[in-house]
């Protein structure tokens, strides 16, 4: 019986290995940080892997915000555009106001929890659809930048401030420190705290989470001002890092993250993903970028692959949810 029972145990353990959501985006991984590797042996240099975690932890971090938004059935377009607005309102107060670096990044986190509010307030009270409202706002804020710096960027930013993005602990760049604190939070959050466990259920079933006694627009309206301190975050060390607040921060950042979260399995239809899902899938698209420049391919290229890549994401995630090819 034993020996009947032990192959129909190894592939239930394989068919439930490659049933994982996050397996979609680690096997692709691990394969181009191989062949990267094998085609440039500085890939692998210690340098240049740190360099990757420090580049995708800016994606990550709102990534965090944005798993959680597409778990509930929301979505987010302004995140970019929340990025550099945080950015400029830190370099305006330091350098225009001379106001004290630990007040100014303060207020920045105000203003991004507050642009996150003003979507949740379209959403939740105007019943603005998500798309439309965060699309709004992602032009809103933009306008807002332009019209204040005129497209110039501040600059310079007082020196002890630039040890939040320059700096480092035992070798290892605070926003990756940052990035790991966040996965842990992140994760225990989404999976062991009622708060968590209600996001999915309003991203699974609306209806029945309402019915069910939980005010899903409060909780809809908390995720967008989440989200909000989580991009002021990204933009206050991306003005570190760079020791200039420029306007054009955050362009385009918002398809980068909703794409980093639907590669690591975040569907787009609510109620299922996880914040490792989204570390794989933000570290994927820095490697994949890194990689075709060392391998001296243009990184033009990347945005082709990644497109493609998404619409293989969403069509695994119709085939899961059986509604590829359905007829109404």
């Amino acid at each position: 019986m034993s020996d009947v029972a032990a192959p129909a145990k190894r592939k239930n353990f394989i068919l439930r290995f490659f049933a994982i959501r996050e397996i979609g985006a680690l096997i692709p991984l691990v394969v181009i940080f191989i062949a990267a590797s094998f085609s440039n042996p500085a890939f692998a240099s210690v340098t240049n892997i740190l360099n990757i975690l420090r580049a995708s932890s800016y994606i990550f971090i709102i990534g965090v915000g944005m798993t959680f938004i597409l778990c509930g059935r929301g979505l987010d377009l302004s995140v970019g555009s929340q990025v550099g607005m945080a950015g400029v309102v830190l370099g305006a107060l330091m350098v225009w106001g001379h106001v004290p670096t630990w007040i100014a990044v303060v207020i920045a986190l105000f203003v991004g929890a507050g642009a996150g509010a003003l979507n949740g307030f379209f959403i939740t009270v105007l019943r603005i659809p998500p798309f439309i409202a965060t699309l709004a706002t992602y032009y809103g804020f933009r306008g807002i930048l332009d019209g204040v710096t005129k497209g110039t960027p501040i600059t310079p930013l007082p020196a002890e401030f630039k040890i939040l993005g320059l700096g480092s602990l035992f070798g290892v760049s605070y926003a990756i420190w940052f990035m790991v604190l966040l996965f842990a939070l992140g994760t225990f959050v989404l999976r062991k705290t009622k708060f968590g466990r209600y996001v999915l259920a309003m991203g699974g079933n609306p209806q029945s989470t309402r019915l069910a006694g939980i005010h899903t627009d409060k909780l809809s309206f908390a995720l967008y001002v989440i989200m909000g301190v989580l991009a002021a975050i990204t933009g206050i060390l991306y003005s570190s890092r760079f020791s200039s607040a420029q306007p054009t921060t955050g362009v385009g950042m918002e398809m980068k993250v909703i794409a980093a979260c639907i590669i690591g399995g975040v569907s787009l239809f609510g109620g299922v993903g996880s914040i490792v899902g989204t570390l794989v899938g933000s570290i994927f698209l820095v490697v994949l970028d890194n990689g075709m420049i060392m391998a001296h391919i243009s990184g033009y290229w990347q945005q082709a692959v990644v497109g493609l890549i998404i619409i293989i994401a969403v069509v695994i995630d119709l085939l899961r949810k059986g509604d590829l090819m359905k007829k109404e």
